[in-house]
C-alpha cells in the first residue's frame, strides 16, 4: 500500500518542519496598504525564485524525454521554454526586470551568492540541454544532466529561502502569503518530479527517479493536498479561506484521484513510453489547476482583494507602455481609423457579428487580423515576457480590433470598459479589470488597458489591452 501511517507521518513531518523553516522569518501583518514607492516586487521575486525550483524537476524530465525520443515535438518545445524562462529568471532576480515583475536588481549579499551559485551549475546544464536538443543522442549531455539536476535543484531551494528571507514585507507579503507560496512550489515541484522519475523508469536510467522514488513523491503530494483542503496548523496552513479556493482545491483532489492510479501501476509494472507522454499530458493539468488555486489565496487574503491592481499598474506602466511608440503598430491604427472613418453602427454591429460566427470555423475576418505583421509583433513580444502576458490586441478609435496575439472573442470591444475607460474617457490613463478565469489560457488574469498616442501628432488614436497572468506576477 502507498499510504503506510508510518511513511506518511513522517513525510508530513519533514513537510512541517520545512514550511515552518521557510515560513519563519516573515513577520505577522495584517490588511496592506501599498503604495506605489513602497512596492518593490517582493511576491514576483519570491513567485520566480520558486519557479526555478520547478524548473530543476522540469528540465530533467524534458531532456529525458528528448534523449529518448518519447514525444520529442512537445519535449523539444518545453526544453526550449524551460531553458528561455530559466535564463530570463536569473537575470531578472540578479539585475531587474519589469517584464517579470522585478522592477530592481538584487541587493541582498545571501542572494546575490545563492543567484551566482545557480547560475553556475545552470550554465553547465544549459548548455547540456541546448546539445540534447540538436543531437538527441548525446549520451554525455543526458549523463550530465542526470547527475547535476539535484544540484541545481538543492541550489534553487536555497535561493528561494534566500530570496524569501531577503525581501519578506508586511506591506506586500503576509505570512500566509509567503507560507502558500512556497508550498505551491512545492506542489509544483512534486509534479514535475513525477513527470522526470517516469522517464527514469520507462528508460531504465535510476539517476532520473526509481519506483521508490515514484512512491515517495505520490505519498508527499497527496499529504500536501490534504493539508491545503484541510489545513494542518503545525505547517501554519490555515483551512481554505473561502469556497471559492475550497472548491478549487476539489477540482485539484478531484483531478489527482481521477489519474494517480496511472502512477500507482507504474510503481508496481513500471514505467513505458506510452506512460512517459501520459503523466507528462495530466500533470500538465494539475500544474494549471494548482496555479489558479494559488492565485485564488492570494486574492482571498482580507485587505488584499485588489492588491494585484498595484503590481499590474507598476508592471503595465514600466514595461508594457515601452511597446506603445512601435512605428509599425502607429501606421497600421492610422490606416484603420482612416478606413473605419464612414462606419456607421449598424456597420459596427455587423462586422462584430460576423467574427463572432467565425469564431469556431475561422474566417477572412479573422485571418487578416492574425496574420497582420503587428499580430505577428506583438506575439513575439508576449513570448518575451515568460508567460506573465497571455494575450494583447489593439483597438481602433471606434473599439474595433486592429491586430492582436491571440483570437479575441468579439472584435467590437466598444461597449466595454476596457476602451469606453481607456479612448473614450479624455483624461483616462490606464484601466485594470477585475480578476476573472480566462477559458483560451485555463489561468486567472486580469486586463490592464491604455490609450495609444500618435507621437507625431500627441492625438489619442486608440487603445491597446494587455492580458496578464496574475498569479505569475504576484
Amino acid at each position: 500500500m502507498l499510504n503506510k501511517l508510518s511513511t506518511g507521518t513522517r513525510a508530513l513531518s519533514a513537510l512541517s518542519l520545512a514550511l515552518l523553516a521557510s515560513a519563519a522569518f516573515v513577520p505577522t501583518a495584517h490588511a496592506q496598504s501599498i503604495s506605489e514607492d513602497s512596492y518593490s516586487g517582493s511576491k514576483a521575486r519570491v513567485n520566480q525564485s520558486a519557479k526555478l525550483r520547478t524548473y530543476s524537476e522540469e528540465v530533467a524530465a524534458a531532456t529525458c524525454r528528448v534523449a529518448n525520443d518519447l514525444d520529442p515535438e512537445a519535449a523539444s518545445e518545453d526544453l526550449t521554454r524551460i531553458r528561455s524562462n530559466v535564463t530570463a529568471i536569473l537575470a531578472g532576480l540578479r539585475d531587474g526586470d519589469p517584464a517579470l515583475g522585478i522592477p530592481s536588481g538584487e541587493t541582498s549579499s545571501s542572494g546575490i551568492k545563492s543567484i551566482a551559485a545557480v547560475n553556475e551549475i545552470w550554465t553547465q546544464i544549459d548548455a547540456a540541454a541546448a546539445k540534447i536538443t540538436d543531437n538527441h543522442g548525446d549520451t554525455e549531455s543526458l549523463n550530465l544532466v542526470a547527475t547535476s539536476f539535484a544540484e541545481l535543484s538543492e541550489r534553487t531551494s536555497v535561493l528561494a529561502s534566500d530570496i524569501s528571507g531577503a525581501h519578506s514585507d508586511p506591506l506586500e507579503l503576509l505570512q500566509g502569503d509567503a507560507i502558500t507560496l512556497n508550498f505551491v512550489g512545492r506542489q509544483t515541484t512534486l509534479l514535475d518530479q513525477m513527470d522526470r522519475i517516469v522517464c527514469g523508469m520507462a528508460t531504465g536510467n535510476a539517476a532520473f527517479g526509481t519506483a521508490e522514488d515514484l512512491t515517495a513523491s505520490i505519498e508527499l503530494f497527496e499529504l500536501s493536498l490534504n493539508a491545503l483542503r484541510n489545513g494542518y496548523s503545525d505547517a501554519g496552513i490555515a483551512p481554505p479561506p473561502n469556497d471559492a479556493v475550497a472548491q478549487s482545491l476539489e477540482e485539484v483532489h478531484k483531478h489527482w484521484i481521477e489519474e494517480k492510479a496511472i502512477l500507482e501501476d507504474i510503481v508496481v509494472n513500471g514505467g513505458t513510453a506510452e506512460s512517459v507522454v501520459e503523466v507528462a499530458s495530466f500533470t500538465r493539468v494539475l500544474l494549471k489547476d494548482v496555479y489558479n488555486t494559488m492565485t485564488l489565496y492570494l486574492i482571498a487574503t482580507p485587505g488584499q482583494e485588489g492588491v494585484y491592481r498595484l503590481p499590474v499598474n507598476t508592471y503595465a506602466t514600466g514595461e508594457l507602455s515601452g511597446w506603445l511608440d512601435d512605428a509599425d503598430m502607429i501606421a497600421a491604427i492610422n490606416a484603420q481609423n482612416a478606413a473605419h472613418a464612414d462606419l456607421t453602427e449598424a456597420d459596427i454591429i455587423a462586422l462584430d457579428q460576423d467574427w463572432r460566427a467565425q469564431a469556431d470555423a475561422g474566417g477572412e475576418l479573422i485571418s487578416k487580423l492574425l496574420d497582420h505583421d503587428v499580430s505577428a509583433w506583438l506575439r513575439d513580444q508576449q513570448t518575451g515576457t515568460a508567460g506573465l502576458v497571455t494575450e494583447v490586441f489593439i483597438m481602433d478609435n471606434r473599439g474595433l480590433n486592429v491586430a492582436q496575439s491571440v483570437k479575441t472573442s468579439d472584435y467590437w470591444q466598444g461597449d466595454e470598459a476596457k476602451w469606453q475607460q481607456t479612448f473614450a474617457e479624455d483624461d483616462a490613463e490606464m484601466h485594470i479589470a477585475e480578476i476573472e478565469f480566462d477559458d483560451s489560457t485555463g489561468y486567472y488574469q486580469t486586463q490592464a488597458s491604455m490609450p495609444i498616442f500618435d507621437p507625431a501628432t500627441n492625438e489619442k488614436i486608440g487603445a491597446i489591452t494587455f492580458g496578464i497572468n496574475v498569479q505569475s506576477l504576484m
